[in-house]
């Protein structure tokens, strides 16, 4: 595939990680990319970080050096990640992010907070939580969806922590936090103003304690939503996939999960619908043997980024293209923006080792052209 890399956050000292990202387009035409800064030389996901952004005037060929910082961390927590931004149809931009608190114990609060900005992101008002909880609420980047009747609709997996497994050998127990989720959808229909909960939702907790995880969603043509998840379980396969569940409903009901045709590892998908043609595009670590997965070091298995076309819904998918396939490297939490006639995708990229794949932020642009060149 033809592409270009037109930013390459790498960490420094005192920066070990830049991640999970999301883009909007200004009124005057400049683009907007936020992204999660963390501040200290760890990489782990509860280290302290802010929001930062910097823009372009060219489409996403080119971005400036003007990084600012969009928000800090609030009311004791010490993390803010994972940003989400969107042009409501009211015109308002809408900014989600998450925020972290740790507690004595060794548990963690997470929790997704709503920003809006009336100015192109000049400024942005005070934050409000989205939950009255205070579990662990994980809600991804560039996670955002408004229907075309308004509904805004926000995937959330709410995690607890609970007791281990078995007992350590010296000490107390500390609370470990539980990989199987919850999956519900919170649901706007005032532009954001205030949100109810989905009617139902669902879990799976599989046999080695994993479960469906980072909820993502698009609206369909016939009015459904189609809603995936990440799991690490196989059930009875050599890999596997991402599992899918509908709602004929704006939101407020959905249907038992069931595996999807997306082989995957635990890592996340995004997919988005192109403009101009109506086709879906997705964008996920695909190992249904495709492509060759030649796999080193601690990554997740998070390779090949391969990115696929979907003409009928996302019941056939064509034009699969490698993005990214380094072996030593790990590929996720992918942003989709469309501009003009091309596609910005803005992915971790981390490795080689020492830490993780989710230091190093990357961004792609792609011609629309070469997305459906095969």
């Amino acid at each position: 595939m033809k592409s270009q890399i037109v930013l390459e956050l790498n960490p420094t000292v005192g920066n070990a990680r830049n991640s999970e990202g999301a883009f909007v387009t200004l009124n005057d035409g400049r683009l907007l990319f936020a992204w999660s800064k963390f501040l200290s030389s760890e990489s782990g996901d509860h280290e302290p970080s802010v929001i930062v952004a910097c823009t372009s005037d060219d489409g996403g060929r080119t971005w400036n050096d003007d990084e600012r910082i969009l928000a800090r961390p609030e009311n004791g927590a010490h993390n803010l990640m994972s940003a989400s931004l969107l042009r409501l149809q009211n015109g308002r931009i809408l900014f989600l992010s998450l925020s972290k608190k740790n507690f004595p114990d060794g548990g963690h609060q997470c929790q997704p907070l709503a920003r809006f900005s009336d100015d192109e992101m000049a400024t942005i008002s005070p934050a409000t939580p989205l939950t009255l909880s205070t579990d662990y609420h994980v809600v991804n980047n560039d996670r955002l969806v408004q229907l075309h009747d308004g509904t805004l609709i926000v995937p959330v997996a709410q995690h607890r922590f609970g007791m281990p497994s078995q007992l350590p050998a010296q000490g107390k127990p500390q609370p470990q936090f539980k990989h199987a989720a919850l999956i519900f959808y919170l649901i706007s229909k005032d532009n954001g103003e205030t949100w109810v909960e989905s009617k139902n939702s669902y879990y799976r907790s599989f046999e080695d304690g994993s479960g469906l995880q980072e909820p993502g969603i698009v609206e369909l043509n016939d009015g459904r939503l189609w809603s995936w998840t990440r799991t690490s379980w196989k059930d009875n396969d050599e890999v596997a996939h991402q599992w899918q569940s509908f709602s004929e409903n704006a939101g407020e009901n959905w249907s038992e999960p069931t595996p999807s045709v997306f082989a995957s590892p635990c890592s996340p998908l995004s997919m988005k619908r192109i403009p101009e043609t109506g086709d879906l595009l997705a964008v996920w670590n695909d190992h249904s043997g495709r492509f060759p997965v030649s796999l080193k070091g601690d990554f997740q298995n998070r390779t090949p980024l391969v990115c696929a076309v979907s003409s009928d819904e996302g019941i056939t998918w064509k034009h699969h293209q490698i993005i990214e396939d380094s072996p030593d490297h790990g590929f996720c939490y992918t942003a989709i923006h469309f501009v003009d006639d091309a596609v910005l995708l803005a992915y971790c990229a981390g490795g080689p080792m020492p830490q993780n794949c989710l230091q190093r932020l990357r961004m792609r642009r792609i011609e629309m052209s070469d997305i459906y060149f095969s």
